[in-house]
């Protein structure tokens, strides 16, 4: 009876731990280029990252007590085999919180970058329940505390991981449609949009395959098999959010001797629009000159600003006039050029352009 158990239990139980270690090794790297690199973000989006971190850090020696506990202390007692204790529900418990946590965070960028509500409130409420079924299947385990007798809290279970992959795949959808539709015609600076559709797919439908499919073995296998995808499950989740982080650092400078516009990876979107007018353009001997009032509502400045904005079209630059966290005045004038110099194309296209900023 013991050896069968320990075979179908904590053979994947002792598996998925060591995928939480090996994450976890990757969440330290993370959070170690989050610190060198994140002077500019706000207060409590620095404090949410190193709080994520505590939470993973506590799960990650809860597992490692609980296999200590129960494969070396009770090595060979059947009774504390097919049990569980409130070390082994503190797993759910912290998945629960650190999950539901992450996917708050990512609305908060959804409804700062959309404005949408619905979208935001529909996440927010995924979130909010995968947070509390979280907890409640620790809940239950504790009351439920035999392994063989866990489906009886399957509705619980089927809540919290259905709610979990339903919320990052409404913000790996929102985010990618969004973006898809916002291209600006540039590009180098598509080039950077493309990027972030990409890092956001990649981190989100693997957070969300992740958890189907831990809940479809929860609920169609014996056996413990679930258990390898549900002990690492939060590492995924925290490394989602620190990649996205970090992201902005190397994204601004992976091109070297590049002047063009630095976008921020799942940080900082430009959208050049064309406009008729501006009330803020003024003519001066044929020059225009347009004053673009930027409203920032992210974690830091903007990156440098260089020349060449419009590589389309020469003698057309555009610098940045203030650093301020909140509020940064950008302005698109003709490159200095001699008096005798006079380019049409640049002239309009210095009046043709308003730049956007949308935190992301």
């Amino acid at each position: 009876m013991v050896l069968p158990l320990i075979r179908e239990f904590y053979g994947p139980l002792l598996v998925g731990t060591v995928l939480n270690f090996l994450l976890y090794g990757i969440t330290i790297t993370q959070l170690y280029l989050y610190h060198i690199s994140s002077n500019r973000d706000r207060i409590w989006i620095r404090a949410f990252v190193y709080l994520l971190f505590v939470g993973d850090t506590v799960h990650t020696l809860f597992t490692l007590l609980y296999m200590y506990e129960t494969l070396i202390d009770h090595f060979g007692d059947t009774t504390h085999l097919e049990t569980a204790n409130w070390v082994f529900a503190t797993g759910p418990a912290l998945t629960g919180i650190l999950g539901g946590l992450v996917q708050a965070f990512f609305a908060w960028r959804i409804k700062v970058l959309t404005a949408g509500r619905k979208i935001t409130i529909i996440i927010l409420f995924c979130a909010t329940s995968s947070f509390l079924m979280g907890v409640a299947t620790a809940t239950a385990a504790g009351i439920v505390p035999q392994f063989d007798e866990f489906p009886k809290f399957r509705v619980t279970v089927i809540l919290w991981l259905g709610c979990s992959s339903l919320a990052d795949v409404l913000i790996t959808g929102t985010l990618v449609f969004y973006l898809k539709n916002h291209k600006t015609g540039f590009i180098r600076t598509d080039t950077y949009i493309d990027r972030v559709i990409r890092l956001t797919v990649q981190t989100g439908l693997i957070t969300a395959i992740w958890a189907f499919v831990d809940l479809m073995l929860f609920l169609l296998s014996p056996t413990g098999l679930h258990l390898l995808f549900n002990t690492p499950l939060s590492k995924l989740y925290t490394n989602s959010l620190m990649s996205s982080l970090n992201a902005r650092k190397f994204w601004w400078h992976d091109n070297e001797g590049d002047d063009a516009l630095a976008i921020s990876s799942q940080s900082i979107l430009f959208k050049l629009s064309q406009v008729k007018s501006h009330p803020t353009v003024t003519d001066r001997n044929q020059d225009t000159e347009v004053f673009v009032h930027v409203e920032s509502h992210q974690a830091g400045d903007l990156p440098k600003i260089g020349h060449d904005v419009c590589p389309e079209t020469p003698g057309v630059a555009i610098t940045s006039r203030s650093h301020d966290k909140d509020h940064q005045q950008l302005e698109v004038t003709p490159s200095h050029h001699s008096a005798s110099d006079s380019n049409p194309k640049s002239q309009s296209a210095a009046g043709k352009y308003i730049v956007h900023k949308v935190n992301f």
